[in-house]
C-alpha cells in the first residue's frame, strides 16, 4: 500500500504561491515606485515630468517582452534560477538608479535593468503556480498575483516612512536592499512542479508509477502553430489596451473633469484596492463557476467599464469607476495564466504565458499611447475611451473563440506498463472501461497493471 502524503506534503504548493507572491511584490513594487517618486526624480535629474513618468512604460514593456524568453526557459530549467537572477537584477537596477547623475543612466538602470529583472522572474513564478494546482488554480493564481497590488500599495507608505531619513536616492537604496532580501526569499520557495515530490496538483497522490513531469498538454511548437493560440494572442492584445489605459490616463482625464491633483492621484489608490479584491475574490469565484467563464467575464467587464469612464463627470462617478475597473482588471491579470493552463495544459505554460505577455507589451507601447494622442487631439476623453472599450469587446470575442482542439487519448497501455499521464481533456468513459478490462486481463495473466 502506498504511503499517504503528510499534511506538509499536501500543502507544499502553497509555499510556491507564497514565493510567487513575494516575487510579484518586489518586482512590480520596484516598477511602480517610479510614479511615487516622479516629481523628485524630475527635479533632481532636470527632466520633464512626463519624461520621468515614461520610465514606467519602459520598464513595464521591457518586462513583458523579456517574458517571451523567460517563459519558455522556465519550462526547461525551472523557475528558481531565473527568479533568483531576476531579483538580483532588480536590486542592482535600483541601486544604480539611486546614484544616477543623468537621465541616460537612470533610464538604463531603472527602465532596462529593473524591467529585465522583473521579466525574468514574473512568468516563471506564475507558471510554477499553475503546475501545482488544478481545482484551486484560480485562487492560487489570485493570491500570487495580488502581490502586485500589495507591492504597489506599499510604495507610498514606504516613501512616507523614509522621507525623514533622506531623499528619493536613499529610498531607492533601501528598496534595493529589500528587493534582494525579500525577492531571494520568495525565489527560493519556487519549485517547478509537484511530480518530483511524488504528488499531483492540489497535493494529490500520483496514481501512476512513471509520471513524466509537466506532461500535461501539447509542446510549445505545436501550440504556437494552432489557430487557438493566434486567437488568444490577438484577443489578449486587444483586451490589454483597456486593461492598461486607465493606469496611464485616468489622472489626466480626472483633472480635466475638475478634480484636484490630489483627488486624481487618489483614484490610483482606489484602483489598487480594487485589483487586490479582484485577484482574491474573482479568482476564487472562478474556481467554482469555471475559470474560463470567469476570465472571459473579467475581460468583458474591463471593456464595459470603459463606458463608465467615458460618461463619468464628477469625483463620485470616477471613484466608482476606479474601484470597479480595478477589481475587473485584477481578475483579468490573475486568471490569464489559469486560462492558458486550462486551455493548453501545463506542459508549456511558461512559454505560452510568456509569449502572450508580449501582446501586453505592444499594448503599452502602441495601443495606450494612441488612445492618449486621441484624447489630446479631441480635447476630450469620452470618444477615445469608448472606442477603447469597443476594442476590448472585440478582444473578448476572440478569446472566447480560442478553443484548442481536444487532444487524442493516450494509447491503451500494455500489461506491465504504467499509462502515461493524461494530457488535454478528460479521458472518455469508453476508454476508461477498456483500461479497466485490460487491468483485469493483466492480473489473470500474472502481469502488473498500474491504474
Amino acid at each position: 500500500m502506498a504511503t499517504p502524503l503528510s499534511p506538509w506534503q499536501r500543502h507544499r504548493g502553497w509555499l510556491v504561491v507564497l514565493g510567487a507572491f513575494l516575487v510579484m511584490l518586489v518586482g512590480f513594487g520596484a516598477i511602480y515606485s517610479s510614479s511615487a517618486f516622479a516629481p523628485e526624480i524630475a527635479v533632481s535629474l532636470e527632466l520633464e515630468r512626463g519624461d520621468a513618468a515614461m520610465v514606467l512604460a519602459l520598464s513595464s514593456s521591457v518586462t513583458f517582452f523579456v517574458s517571451a524568453i523567460s517563459g519558455p526557459l522556465s519550462d526547461r530549467v525551472g523557475p528558481r534560477p531565473l527568479a533568483v537572477f531576476g531579483t538580483l537584477l532588480i536590486a542592482l537596477g535600483l541601486a544604480i538608479a539611486a546614484t544616477a547623475k543623468d537621465a541616460a543612466t537612470f533610464f538604463a538602470s531603472y527602465g532596462l535593468l529593473v524591467g529585465i529583472g522583473v521579466g525574468l522572474a514574473y512568468v516563471p513564478a506564475v507558471a510554477a503556480v499553475q503546475r501545482w494546482f488544478l481545482a484551486n488554480r484560480g485562487l492560487a493564481s489570485g493570491i500570487a498575483l495580488s502581490g502586485i497590488g500589495v507591492g504597489t500599495a506599499l510604495i507610498p507608505l514606504l516613501k512616507f516612512i523614509l522621507a525623514d531619513f533622506g531623499d528619493w536616492r536613499f529610498a531607492f537604496l533601501c528598496c534595493a536592499v529589500l528587493a534582494a532580501i525579500v525577492g531571494l526569499a520568495g525565489s527560493l520557495l519556487l519549485e517547478a512542479g509537484p511530480e518530483s515530490h511524488g504528488m499531483g496538483p492540489d497535493g494529490s497522490k500520483l496514481r501512476v508509477k512513471q509520471a513524466a513531469p509537466n506532461d500535461d498538454g501539447a509542446a510549445l511548437g505545436e501550440v504556437l502553430c494552432s489557430r487557438a493560440f493566434l486567437l488568444a494572442y490577438a484577443g489578449t492584445l486587444l483586451v490589454a489596451i483597456p486593461a492598461a489605459a486607465p493606469l496611464m490616463l485616468l489622472v489626466g482625464t480626472a483633472e480635466a473633469r475638475g478634480l484636484s491633483h490630489q483627488q486624481a492621484v487618489a483614484l490610483l489608490g482606489l484602483m489598487g484596492v480594487g485589483t487586490i479584491v479582484g485577484r482574491f475574490c474573482l479568482a476564487a469565484l472562478a474556481d467554482l463557476l469555471g475559470r474560463r467563464l470567469g476570465f472571459l467575464l473579467s475581460c468583458l467587464g474591463v471593456s464595459i467599464a470603459m463606458m463608465l469612464w467615458a460618461l463619468a463627470d464628477d469625483a463620485a462617478s470616477l471613484q466608482g469607476f476606479a474601484l470597479i475597473y480595478g477589481a475587473l482588471q485584477g481578475g483579468f491579470v490573475a486568471l490569464l495564466p489559469a486560462f492558458v493552463a486550462d486551455s493548453f495544459g501545463s506542459r508549456s505554460v511558461g512559454g505560452i504565458v510568456g509569449l502572450l505577455c508580449t501582446s501586453r507589451g505592444i499594448a503599452l507601447l502602441v495601443g495606450v499611447p494612441l488612445v492618449g494622442v486621441s484624447v489630446s487631439a479631441l480635447g476630450a476623453h469620452d470618444l477615445p475611451v469608448a472606442a477603447c472599450g469597443l476594442i476590448g469587446l472585440l478582444g473578448t470575442l476572440l478569446l472566447a473563440m480560442a478553443r484548442p482542439k481536444p487532444r487524442k487519448a493516450n494509447p491503451r497501455p500494455k500489461a506491465g506498463e504504467a499509462p502515461e499521464q493524461a494530457s488535454g481533456p478528460a479521458t472518455p468513459e469508453p476508454i476508461r472501461m477498456l483500461r479497466r478490462k485490460s487491468a483485469v486481463i493483466a492480473m489473470h495473466r500474472g502481469g502488473h497493471y498500474a491504474p
